[in-house]
């Protein structure tokens, strides 16, 4: 049974496209843009398919295959006939955030029954420039949009 999308899979992400992928001795990048689509304007409500430019943005998900992983998300800016510019929507990431949900799950998960601020379960695989105070920012967040927790939890 052959697989059309094996690394959209792979990754657990969907309506992506993958541009391309490098592997490192220390990590993996992927270089990722959201499928196109109509959007709506903010602003004024009216739906836009213009596109303005691109914004490159780095995100840390989950290690895979014992590498660290960096997805770099081409965010499409839409520009509106009333003359707003706005982002796409990215259903995996919350706006100015810079590590996927699933990261944060599995680093709150790795906190489970530590005493320690920085426990080295934490700091180890999971290097991150974050304060933990924004991590439990990140977790309210989870806890209170159901969305977000149905797509990573």
């Amino acid at each position: 049974m052959p697989y059309n999308h094996f690394t959209e899979k792979l990754l657990g992400l969907q309506d992506v496209e993958i541009k391309n992928i490098e592997s490192f001795s220390d990590k993996n990048v992927i270089t990722i843009r959201m499928c196109r689509k109509p959007h709506v304007c903010p602003h004024c409500g009216k739906v836009t398919n213009r596109i303005h430019d691109y914004r490159k943005q780095s995100i840390k998900d989950i290690p895979a295959f014992d590498k660290q992983t960096i997805i770099i998300l081409e965010k499409r800016r839409y520009a509106c006939d009333c003359g707003k510019r706005f982002i796409e929507d990215v259903p995996f990431l919350p706006k100015y955030y810079r590590m996927t949900l699933r990261l944060i799950l599995k680093i709150m998960e790795s906190l489970k029954g530590t005493s320690s601020l920085i426990p080295p379960t934490v700091s180890g695989p999971y290097l991150f420039s974050y304060s933990l105070i924004n991590l439990f920012v990140i977790l309210e967040y989870l806890l209170n949009n159901s969305k977000a927790f149905r797509l990573f939890g």
